[in-house]
C-alpha cells in the first residue's frame, strides 16, 4: 500500500529475497495479500467512532469505469487537526464507501444522515462545487466549505479558458512539440499539457516559458536554438503575467492548506494579493476575496481555524485508481476496501488484528450492502461459456 507493486509482484519479491538473501521464507499468493489489505480496509471501516461535537467531514465522489460510481466519507475532528502541517490519510478515519450507478442529491442527503447519528455533530463538510453534493448537504443540513483548490481550477478556467493569447500560446506550444519532438531540437520542447485540470497546472507551462524568455536574453545558446525559441519572445507580456499569477496561486494554496482558513490567513492571502492591480490578476484578486468572504462566514469564533482543502480524498481516489488502473475492467470490486486501508498506520498490532477479526464472510456480506454490480460481473453474465 505505500508503493506501486502490484499484488501478482509481490510473490516474485519475496522469491527474489528468498533466492538472493538465502532464506527459506513462506510466499504469499496475490490472492491473499490482496484479502489482507481488503481485511485492513474492512477493519477500519467498522472501527467505532466516537461521538463528539466538533467532526468535520470530507466528502466526495469519482467514477470508475463506465456509470459506477463510488462515494466516500472521511472524518476527522477539530480538536486533532494540526495546522501546522497539511493533512496525512492516518489523520482521517474512514465513515462511508460506497458505489451507485448514480448518485442524486437524495442519496447521498440519507447517506450524511447516517453519519450525523453515527458521529454526532458534524460542524461542517469540505467538498468541491458539485451539485448533488451541494444539495446532499443541505438536504442533510451539514454546512458546506468550499475546497480551496477546486476554487482556485475554476477561477483560473474563468479567467483562460476563452483568453485568445492564452489559446494561441498553447496552440503553438503544441505545434512546437509536434514538430520538434523527433528532431534535434527535441530538447526544446514545452511540457505537455494536462487534459484534465489543465487550468491547475498551468506552471508547467508558464515555467517552461519563463525560461525560454530567459534563454533568449544570453548569448550561450545557438542561433538555431534561438530561432526555434523566437516565438516565445512575442508572448513575453502575457507569459511573465501568468508566471507571476501561478507564483501567487501556489502561495496562497500552500497558506491555506497548511494552516486553514482563519481571520489571521485571510489578512495574509489578502498581502499576498496587494500587487494585483490590472487584467487577470485583478480578476483573480477578486475571485479570492469572494471565496474568502463567502467561506468566512463559517467562523464564529476570532480564532477559530476552517479546513478547506479536500486534497486528502483526491489523493486516495488517485492511490484507488492506480489499483484499478491495472485491471480496469473489472470496475469497482471489493477492492475499494483498499481506501480505507490508506488510513491504516499499519501497526503489526494493527495488521494482526484485522486479519484476525475479519473474515471472507464478512467482506462477503460488506460486499452485498455497500456495492453495485461490477463491471466484471456483468461482463461474466454476458461472455459466459
Amino acid at each position: 500500500m505505500k508503493t506501486s507493486s502490484s499484488f501478482r509482484s509481490l510473490s516474485k519479491v519475496f522469491v527474489a529475497f528468498n533466492l538472493y538473501l538465502d532464506i527459506e521464507r513462506s510466499t504469499p499468493s496475490f490472492s491473499t495479500a490482496m484479502l489482507w489489505v481488503k481485511k485492513i480496509g474492512y477493519n477500519q471501516l467498522q472501527f467505532p467512532k466516537e461521538k463528539a461535537d466538533d467532526w468535520i467531514i470530507i466528502v466526495d465522489e469519482s467514477i470508475g469505469i463506465g456509470q459506477e460510481k463510488v462515494f466516500v466519507v472521511l472524518g476527522i475532528r477539530r480538536s486533532n487537526i494540526d495546522f501546522t502541517r497539511p493533512l496525512k490519510l492516518q489523520d482521517m478515519k474512514p465513515i462511508v464507501v460506497k458505489s451507485k450507478e448514480n448518485w442524486t442529491g437524495q442519496d447521498i442527503a440519507d447517506e450524511l444522515k447516517i453519519v450525523k447519528e453515527q458521529l454526532g455533530t458534524v460542524i461542517y463538510a469540505v467538498t468541491d462545487a458539485c451539485s448533488s453534493l451541494k444539495k446532499g448537504l443541505r438536504e442533510s443540513g451539514i454546512n458546506h466549505v468550499y475546497d480551496i483548490t477546486h476554487a482556485i481550477a475554476i477561477a483560473l478556467e474563468r479567467l483562460y479558458r476563452d483568453d485568445n493569447n492564452f489559446k494561441n500560446y498553447t496552440h503553438l506550444a503544441g505545434q512546437m512539440r509536434f514538430k520538434l519532438c523527433c528532431s534535434k531540437h527535441a530538447h526544446l520542447i514545452p511540457p505537455n499539457q494536462r487534459s484534465k485540470s489543465r487550468f491547475l497546472n498551468l506552471d508547467t507551462i508558464s515555467k517552461w516559458g519563463m525560461k525560454a524568455l530567459l534563454s533568449l536574453d544570453r548569448n550561450d545558446i545557438s542561433l538555431e536554438e534561438r530561432g526555434q525559441l523566437q516565438w516565445v519572445k512575442e508572448k513575453a507580456s502575457f507569459i511573465i503575467e501568468m508566471d507571476y499569477l501561478m507564483s501567487i496561486v501556489e502561495d496562497i494554496s500552500v497558506l491555506l492548506k497548511k494552516e486553514g482558513l482563519s481571520k489571521q490567513t485571510k489578512l495574509k492571502c489578502i498581502s499576498i494579493l496587494k500587487n494585483c492591480k490590472d487584467g487577470k490578476l485583478k480578476q483573480f484578486k477578486e475571485y479570492i476575496l469572494n471565496y474568502l468572504k463567502e467561506n468566512m462566514k463559517q467562523i464564529s469564533k476570532r480564532k477559530e481555524k476552517l479546513l478547506c482543502c479536500s486534497d486528502i480524498i483526491e489523493s486516495t481516489f488517485g492511490r484507488y485508481k492506480n489499483e484499478l488502473s491495472k485491471n480496469p475492467m473489472s470496475g469497482i470490486t471489493d477492492l475499494v476496501l483498499i481506501i480505507p486501508a490508506f488510513t491504516s498506520d499499519l501497526t503489526v498490532g494493527a495488521v494482526n488484528a484485522a486479519i484476525d477479526n475479519c473474515s471472507v464472510k464478512d467482506i462477503e456480506e460488506w460486499k452485498r450492502n455497500n456495492l453495485c454490480n461490477s463491471l466484471l460481473a456483468k461482463r461474466r453474465a454476458v461472455f459466459k461459456n
